[in-house]
């Protein structure tokens, strides 16, 4: 029995220590074999050992050769094998399915985007998924791998269970993704909170990957937020932290929330609820630009269309964002005085219209924010539209780095 456990116990190191020194080669650019004995403090033979592994085994690392000698034996470079190593990101949208393949430095090598028609009903909506995987894959090059799918989705995920519990954009109640997604995959898959995986991109692939506290804040048709705290993404006990969305910040607000509540951050500051309300102004000849932009079809207005009204001087529609924008740091300052972070970072479409939005939150934050936290940067997402898809592959990624998917083929 003691040797039982001795042999565990050493494959337990060996494998902790191979993920120390993958994370290390994929830090570097080019790392030699004796500065990773030097960064790990593992002895050479160990580091030999595993750097053969990860070239040979797993497929991750790749020899350089010899490199340049300012004196005694030439160093063996080796780096991070990121040519024909794929991962798969999809952006499951209610408006648009977003795909991308990526390499595992998250360099784009394709992309395509399909509407999602929610009228044609969840099953619809995974064979269009399904489609989308397998025409991406169809793509790669001959001798690439796929190491997975990351699926980012807008809903409460129970993180315990893999069920989607509620996703009012889509219409969904206690809904089995895994199970259906199962049924048509050869690849591992993982799927998670949209806005969730926003924050995981950040902290694992965006400008400031080093930073241990800070809050995404995704603004769309509804608004959610993901946390991370001390260098851990915040799920909670289920996988529901974040909803930021449904913070009060109008007690008196007769707007009811589609959650059933009234006064709700996302009943009044959503792209929903912008569009309602230019819908309101057109209805009520208060805006003549706003007018002339939808040429009088109310169905053709949007958040954004509101937004282009804005920026171009009209007031009302002015009016709108600059309501919107009051909430909106409302519930920064709730968020901030909290958790205290670094930066707030806002995606979503609504964050996409140029300055209007970002300039008018600069001019009203510190209202809401104790003296410590005036501090905190507020700053567009960095990647954009492309927040949910880099978050999705940064969870396949970092499954990649923890040596969880190797000779894998299906996720349970």
């Amino acid at each position: 029995m003691k040797k039982e456990y001795a042999k565990m116990d050493a494959a337990l190191l060996h494998l902790a220590n191979k993920k120390v020194v993958l994370k290390l080669i994929k830090h570097n650019k080019e790392i030699s074999r004796s500065a990773l004995a030097k960064e790990s403090g593992l002895t050479p033979p160990s580091i030999t050992r595993i750097v053969d592994e990860l070239i040979n085994v797993d497929g991750l690392v790749e020899s350089l050769g010899v490199g340049s000698s300012s004196g005694g034996r030439p160093p063996m470079i080796v780096k991070f094998k990121n040519d024909n190593n794929y991962i798969i990101g999809i952006d499951l949208g209610a408006t648009y399915i977003r795909g991308c393949m990526v390499d595992l430095n998250a360099n784009f090598i394709s992309e395509i985007q399909v509407p999602t028609e929610l009228e044609k009903g969840f099953l619809s909506i995974v064979d269009k998924v399904v489609k989308l995987i397998n025409k991406l894959q169809s793509r790669k090059e001959p001798r690439a791998k796929i190491w997975g799918v990351g699926i980012g989705v807008a809903g409460l995920v129970n993180s315990k269970t893999g069920i989607i519990e509620s996703s009012p954009d889509f219409g969904w109640t206690n809904i089995d993704l895994r199970q259906e997604l199962d049924k048509h995959l050869d690849l591992p898959f993982f799927y998670d909170n949209s806005t969730r995986l926003m924050a995981l991109g950040e902290m694992k692939m965006g400008e400031k990957n080093n930073q241990k506290n800070f809050a995404v804040i995704n603004i769309g048709y509804g608004i959610a937020s993901g946390l991370v705290v001390e260098g851990n993404l915040l799920k909670g006990f289920s996988g529901f932290a974040g909803e930021f969305g449904h913070i009060a910040v109008d007690t008196d607000s007769t707007v009811q929330c589609k959650c059933g509540m009234y006064g709700c951050l996302e009943a009044l500051a959503s792209g929903h609820r912008i569009a309602s309300l230019g819908k309101q102004l057109l209805a009520e000849n208060g805006s003549e630009l706003l007018n002339e932009l939808c040429r009088g079809n109310q169905d053709l207005i949007t958040a954004e269309l509101v937004a282009r009204a804005a920026k171009k001087g009209d007031p009302a529609s002015l009016k709108i964002y600059d309501e919107v924008a009051e909430y909106l740091c409302k519930g920064i300052g709730t968020l901030a005085n909290l958790l205290n972070p670094e930066t707030v970072y806002i995606g979503g479409g609504i964050s996409l219209n140029g300055d209007l939005l970002f300039n008018l939150i600069e001019e009203k934050r510190d209202k809401y924010l104790l003296a410590g936290n005036t501090r905190v940067k507020i700053q567009p997402s960095t990647f954009g539209d492309q927040a949910t898809s880099i978050g999705a592959v940064s969870v396949v990624l970092e499954k990649i780095l923890n040596l969880e998917l190797s000779g894998a083929k299906k996720t349970k």
